[in-house]
């Protein structure tokens, strides 16, 4: 009973307002949304005014829930009384810092939700986040002598920089004759380090007497200036540079490829910076 009486307070309240005026009661029906005072999100089969006009033009109980939409059984004023609400976006946030701060890594950023959907407005867009490949370089430490003692024992191995220009040829490509073995070392799996080619300059401090036997090594004489480059396809996968490419201001070991005992040494002069060298010079080199 007690369940039965609590139902019929509720239906009551919901469908009329009594108000005391002296002796005398006046019964207010409520005529819609608006004046009952109801918009409720989702399915909710409590938010209905009773024998009220629907959106269809038809009297019964109409609802006020934002499912009433798909339902067709809103109360005539729904809409203008509980007008729908999209999800609004806020803009994309800066990209963060790379991830790594001397390799591959990511940058992420995020957008927030500046105001959430209501009575069946369009849902938010999932993507809240994104993020996006990178390559940081500014914790690199490789050209501190500090930490530079694995670039010190390296001896980069030099090519003439006019036989990086045949890389689609096969007499020349680094997958063939004695760089075949070099280029599967480092790429087994074929990846190649999406860094940027850079290259530096040397100065000959050393210079064995079989380079002259050379055409092109010969010009590697004691304080010859040379520029040096090195090719994302040349790089080590491990470090993502060149091996042997050398530390700024001292002095290490570089071998002319295919040039048979013609190795000396160098001290890198300028640092290493993105330009390339002359591809047709006799004084520009590769490291391979």
């Amino acid at each position: 009973m007690e369940i039965i009486k609590s139902i019929f307070v509720l239906v009551t309240f919901c469908a009329c307002c009594v108000l005391a005026q002296g002796d005398k009661y006046e019964v207010k029906h409520f005529t819609g949304c608006q004046s009952a005072g109801l918009c409720c999100e989702q399915v909710n089969n409590t938010c209905y005014v009773p024998n009220s006009r629907k959106i269809d033009n038809t009297v019964g109980n109409c609802f006020c829930d934002s499912k009433c939409l798909q339902m067709k059984d809103c109360c005539m004023d729904f809409e203008t009384n509980c007008k729908a609400r999209d999800c609004l976006m806020g803009e994309w946030s800066e990209w963060s810092q790379c991830s790594n701060s001397c390799g591959r890594g990511r940058k992420h950023r995020k957008r927030a939700i500046t105001q959430e959907r209501a009575f069946g407005g369009k849902r938010c867009p999932t993507a809240t986040k994104s993020k996006k490949a990178c390559y940081g370089e500014y914790g690199c430490l490789q050209q501190s002598v500090e930490y530079s003692r694995e670039e010190m024992a390296e001896v980069g191995y030099i090519m003439p920089a006019n036989f990086s220009i045949y890389r689609v040829s096969k007499n020349y490509s680094p997958q063939h004759d004695i760089r075949k073995n070099l280029f599967f070392k480092n790429f087994q799996d074929n990846i190649i380090p999406r860094k940027p080619a850079y290259s530096a300059v040397y100065k000959v401090t050393h210079v064995g007497r079989a380079c002259q036997r050379s055409s092109w090594a010969n010009v590697l004489q004691k304080g010859a200036e040379v520029c040096v480059e090195c090719q994302p396809t040349s790089m080590n996968k491990r470090l993502e540079r060149c091996t042997g490419h050398g530390v700024f201001h001292e002095e290490t070991t570089w071998k002319a490829i295919a040039v048979r005992n013609c190795h000396g040494k160098w001290k890198m002069i300028t640092h290493h910076d993105s330009k390339t060298c002359n591809h047709h010079g006799d004084h520009d080199f590769v490291l391979v």
